[in-house]
């Protein structure tokens, strides 16, 4: 049975604010269930921490092949799918442009970083077998690719307080870590869980809300942090082609926060992909019109 009133469980990790809404008996050990697998998460898969799983299991590899978890070969193997309906836009080997242009010697500019990298990046430069139920073989051919998952790790957390939260039997939770949201369930009261996107250019003001029900939203914008190359600051989305000009944030509603991640942060870069058919978008300009569609583009 869940608790007449919600717990409300906050806490920081991958540098982001986190909070949880559960109704759920045990609530709180739930919580800290939770807590502790996004910390193991953020310590596995840390592209900054040069002593992370991730790091010194594959970016610093001896070898083109890396045998991995059963864990790792399932995120990598979402990833895939999903990079690949984004044709290559959303790209996890972007750590190989982030590893060079901070080890540099030569100062270079952002094109010339882009350019003696790109042999080593996309979905060519990595590739994925099963060797059974224990394990897989992730192949990397070139020693210079380094792969980041920074952009799809705080959603797998996300999808995996949802699959504990239901293991425990709550009757409804949302997950909001660093605006990943995803919800399971509902309210005491039967009612949704409603969740607002806030307004780009001032984020102390909503821009629109609506309910999710056992959905995933997450939001891409490039109007808060940025990445220093040594001739110019960019969005910290990075892409060779630079993140779209007419589009400020894209707001993205799927079944997992993974794809939802994967996508928002693939429409900033190229607002024309065509998603699955289940997967809902909405775009903002810099005028702050929202756009459901892609047809306010100039080609």
């Amino acid at each position: 049975m869940s608790s007449k009133l919600p717990v409300i469980w906050r806490f920081t990790a991958m540098t982001v604010p986190c909070e949880l809404i559960l109704f759920a008996s045990e609530a709180k050990a739930l919580a800290q269930q939770i807590e502790l697998n996004m910390r193991r998460l953020e310590a596995k898969y840390n592209f900054h921490d040069e002593a992370s799983w991730l790091n010194r299991i594959i970016n610093q590899r001896s070898a083109p092949t890396v045998v991995i978890d059963p864990e790792t070969a399932d995120i990598l193997h979402r990833v895939r799918q999903c990079s690949e309906i984004t044709r290559g836009v959303f790209d996890i080997t972007i750590g190989t442009v982030k590893r060079f242009n901070a080890q540099q010697i030569e100062s270079l500019s952002r094109e010339a970083v882009y350019q003696q990298m790109a042999p080593f990046m996309g979905l060519t430069a990595w590739a994925l077998s099963e060797n059974g139920a224990k394990a897989s073989t992730l192949t990397l051919p070139y020693s210079a690719t380094q792969l980041d998952l920074g952009g799809v790790i705080k959603e797998c957390a996300v999808d995996q307080a949802i699959a504990l939260a239901c293991q425990a039997g709550a009757t409804g939770i949302l997950v909001n870590f660093g605006g990943d949201i995803r919800t399971f369930g509902s309210k005491l009261d039967g009612s949704n869980f409603i969740v607002a996107v806030l307004n780009p250019k001032d984020t102390q003001q909503p821009m629109f809300a609506l309910p999710l029900v056992n959905q995933a939203l997450t939001t891409s914008a490039h109007y808060q942090r940025s990445y220093a190359f040594r001739d110019l600051q960019t969005s910290h989305i990075l892409a060779s082609r630079g993140v779209h000009p007419q589009v400020l944030s894209s707001t993205v509603v799927a079944d997992t926060a993974l794809e939802a991640g994967i996508y928002s942060t693939a429409l900033t870069i190229e607002p024309t992909l065509t998603l699955p058919d289940n997967v809902g978008f909405a775009l903002v300009d810099e005028q702050l019109c929202l756009h459901q569609n892609s047809e306010f583009i100039n080609l």
